[in-house]
């Protein structure tokens, strides 16, 4: 079993979930409460992220290359879609229309972002730029924050989060950033993001994020996967949503929240 899939499923064990592994299909199964749940696994590798912010040579500041390691979110996030969702463009079927993967079956795209962090690993790789982690950013058009500026009176307006639902690369085209805004990924119930490595074997407890998808055909419950964090998104009107944080292993209110708008 790769590292990335093994670390997942050490967590889940430590929860008390039962999983199965089969060759064809996605990395993880999960039968419970009658339902069938998927979870496909990926760690993106840190291409075209700078040197100077995985390993720096000394002490100082640094540039946040945070579009850099978007970049790698939302690659991941459109890799493990395609897998389930399959390329129409290149007629190539995925597990639902090979029948893996049911229509009534929750689906998760667990990432593990261990091999983007920063300084040497020192700075973990679930935050971006919006101070929400990299999976908000990647599902929801979730940018950084930003203070309107009155040109009459000069005065400073309430921060709020830009909406980016585009990423601009270097060259090629713009990637979108709205997973979870677009119906075509209805059959995406969440995404798991976590920073796990082989300290975990040490009893550390790793950063974990679940982000659920509000537009999903089947979505999972609350705190069934572990996570510190858990974000849920909820229409306020055609024009604005708000995404509230929720504590991840306690039932309770939200405890934080960005709308977009």
């Amino acid at each position: 079993m790769p590292p990335g899939q093994f670390s997942v499923a050490i967590n889940i064990t430590r929860v008390g979930i039962g999983f199965a592994h089969q060759q064809a299909g996605p990395d993880f199964r999960i039968d419970r409460d009658g339902r069938r749940i998927w979870i496909e696994v990926i760690t993106p590798t840190a291409a075209n992220i700078p040197a100077e912010w995985l390993a720096p040579a000394g002490n100082g500041v640094r540039d946040f290359p945070h579009e850099a390691i978007l970049l790698r979110w939302t690659a991941a996030i459109k890799q493990k879609a395609e897998v389930l969702l399959g390329n129409p463009q290149l007629a190539v079927p995925g597990y639902l229309a090979h029948g893996i993967v049911g229509a009534d079956d929750a689906y998760v795209i667990a990432i593990n972002g261990r091999l983007l962090r920063g300084f040497d690993g020192v700075v973990d790789a679930l935050d971006g730029i919006s101070q929400f982690p990299f999976a908000v950013e990647a599902t929801f058009a979730v940018g950084p924050l930003q203070a309107r500026i009155n040109r009459e009176t000069l005065e400073a307006g309430a921060p709020e989060h830009q909406q980016r639902y585009l990423i601009h690369k270097p060259a090629g085209l713009p990637v979108p950033a709205d997973t979870f805004l677009d119906q075509r990924f209805a059959p995406i119930s969440a995404i798991w993001a976590t920073d796990i490595d082989e300290f975990s074997l040490l009893e550390r407890i790793p950063r974990m994020a679940v982000v659920h998808n509000p537009g999903a055909a089947n979505p999972v419950s609350p705190r069934l996967l572990p996570a510190q964090d858990e974000y849920i998104a909820r229409e306020i009107d055609e024009q604005n949503y708000q995404t509230d944080r929720v504590d991840g292993s306690l039932p309770g209110k939200a405890v934080d929240e960005v709308v977009v708008g």
